[in-house]
């Protein structure tokens, strides 16, 4: 290649306008399917909670346990997710949030990583829920179990 055609090339190259990439977490706040209802994202990234109390189930105690008392808080940034839509579908989540908690196992639980897994599970089961009735489950970013006794 000739030093003519190289500077062309290597000028013409620097001249073109080059789209940075937007992180992952600034870009889903800005945009996601439209199928999903659409939210304003927040002025401020303030962490925004939903609160399930008092879910106390059977579970699969293998005779050490009867009775499974979990607490959870659900972790949006979204105002209108935790404070509108999530109430409204307080009914399901209570359902298959007690489901999850029945069909636990004392021996998984006790384990130094169960109640991180439970998390995880209850956690893909309130973003399912969201997906069904079209909310972006993305928009909710974690749980938290405030009270956990097996007894």
């Amino acid at each position: 290649m000739n030093r003519k055609l190289s500077t062309l090339l290597i000028t013409t190259l620097l001249t073109l306008p080059i789209a940075f990439p937007v992180n992952a977490e600034e870009q889903e706040a800005l945009s996601y399917s439209p199928k999903y209802k659409q939210f304003d994202a927040p002025e401020e990234k303030i962490p925004k909670y939903f609160s399930m109390e008092k879910n106390v189930v059977n579970f699969r105690g293998e005779g050490k346990a009867k009775f499974l008392a979990v607490d959870l808080k659900f972790m949006s940034y979204y105002p209108q997710l935790v404070e509108i839509e999530m109430e409204h579908l307080r009914p399901i989540l209570k359902n298959d949030v007690d489901r999850v908690l029945r069909n636990q196992t004392y021996s998984d639980l006790k384990t130094p990583d169960g109640p991180d897994q439970l998390r995880e599970e209850l956690l893909n089961t309130a973003r399912s829920i969201l997906e069904k009735h079209n909310l972006y489950p993305g928009l909710l970013e974690d749980v938290y179990l405030e009270r956990f006794v097996m007894q």
